[in-house]
């Protein structure tokens, strides 16, 4: 039966990937495949591209079909081979991976970027979503290659069983595998063995020199979305509370001065005193690295979404505290999340889907906050804060009754005994600062 193909289809490019790809690994010429090196450095670079990050930047007036894609681990990426010459197009068999040890393939039978239409496609796992900007590691393409579609990789959508392929790829992706086995394990920095591969090397080696570097770089530019994406990491998910965290940081460190945007807690010189234990809190940490681990963070048990910041050596700090409106700005904006939250969070009632949905609607709403000015949200005072000495320098001991070391300041001085074994102690918890007694065994 004879088929009418139709002659020409015109795409249109949905984005642009952005990357430090310059040249692709495999060129396709007139005559075949070649590799872009030798064949141990074309590995080595394929390795390092596959946990690169890359960009991927949507066009502004196609925003809204990126709704909902963060909820996926992995997206498929359909792109275009702008640099593959008509020669490489019109190509019908080559060496898989330029390589002349295997035989000719057809080329609707090899992985090969030369084909009649240069549509490749990639599974790469998405790191975050801004806007019309996603973050993605394991791209193959190189800077600049049109985007021509993007779609959910759904596992379960492919085959898992009775799959089989021929002896000759087979034989390649073992090759590849082992050789990505060899890198990993034989290198000259024995710390590099426990790098996990999420993060590139240039950015491993720019965090080891300066951990709070994307940190620091972000509040010096009020970049706002960025330290609540940097926040959620540790917060585990994005919500109002922790978006005026965020925000009540930047805004308190820069009236405080450029010099207080970098601390990295070794001398405590930066101090944040924070009136809740709540959410907020975890916002106050991420973006000013005052810690409970690092002696800088203060916590008063006032219940209130204020933190002053303070200098040890000045006489004058600033106090952030959050106006009541924020709630109004929340509910204009997702106006379903309270009634979520009183249903999930305060009533302890929501079902799975509710919960889902609930995360969500933080997302939203956090982010709809950080649209807003510092002004709008937050009231701004200089204060002469109550600063504690340095935290001491306490001595190891062991307590006689259950054997375990303890800070010599924790122990109670008639018996030797730690604080758990004298019968009291106290903890925070979401009540606050609270007194307990020790269970007893």
């Amino acid at each position: 039966m004879k088929t009418e193909l139709q002659k020409d289809i015109t795409l249109t490019p949905v984005g642009i990937i952005r990357n430090r790809v310059v040249k692709p690994q495999l060129v396709a010429s007139k005559d075949g495949l070649k590799m872009n090196g030798n064949y141990d450095s074309t590995m080595k670079k394929l390795h390092d591209d596959s946990y690169a990050d890359s960009e991927i930047l949507i066009r502004n007036d196609m925003a809204d079909l990126l709704d909902g894609i963060e909820d996926y681990s992995h997206i498929i990426v359909l792109y275009w081979g702008h640099e593959i010459t008509d020669d490489g197009r019109s190509l019908k068999k080559v060496h898989p991976a330029g390589r002349n040890d295997y035989q000719l393939e057809g080329i609707f039978s090899t992985c090969s970027p030369a084909r009649p239409n240069p549509v490749l496609m990639t599974v790469v796992r998405l790191l975050k979503k801004e806007k019309c900007r996603l973050l993605v590691s394991g791209l193959d393409a190189i800077d600049k290659s049109p985007v021509i579609d993007l779609k959910p990789y759904v596992c379960g959508q492919f085959p898992q069983k009775e799959t089989f392929v021929p002896r000759w790829m087979e034989s390649m992706m073992k090759e590849f595998n082992e050789s990505n086995t060899m890198k990993e394990t034989d290198v000259k920095n024995p710390d590099q063995m426990f790098c996990s591969r999420v993060l590139d090397n240039s950015r491993i080696e720019k965090l080891k020199e300066n951990p709070r570097a994307e940190f620091g770089e972000a509040v010096k530019n009020k970049d706002v979305q960025t330290c609540l994406i940097k926040t959620a990491e540790i917060h585990g998910h994005y919500c109002p509370g922790s978006a005026l965290g965020v925000m009540a940081s930047i805004y308190g460190l820069h009236l405080l001065g450029p010099e207080c945007m970098n601390s990295d807690g070794v001398m405590e010189n930066l101090l944040a005193i924070v009136e809740i234990n709540a959410c907020f809190a975890d916002g106050v940490q991420a973006v000013s690295g005052c810690t409970l681990g690092n002696n800088a963070l203060i916590y008063r048990d006032l219940g209130k979404l204020a933190v002053t910041f303070a200098v040890r050596g000045k006489k004058e700090g600033v106090r952030i505290r959050a106006r009541p409106e924020f709630k109004e700005y929340v509910d204009e904006n997702v106006p379903e999340f309270y009634p979520m939250m009183e249903k999930v969070i305060m009533k302890r009632d929501g079902t799975a889907e509710e919960e889902k949905l609930f995360r969500k609607n933080g997302l939203k709403a956090a982010f709809s906050l950080s649209q807003l000015p510092f002004e709008k949200l937050f009231s701004a005072e200089t204060v002469i804060p109550d600063i504690p000495d340095y935290a001491p320098i306490s001595a190891s001991a062991f307590c006689p009754k259950c054997g375990e070391m303890v800070m010599a300041s924790k122990i109670i001085k008639d018996t030797g005994e730690c604080l758990m074994c004298s019968g009291k102690y106290r903890e925070v918890e979401g009540r606050g600062i609270v007194e307990k007694e020790a269970s007893k065994q």
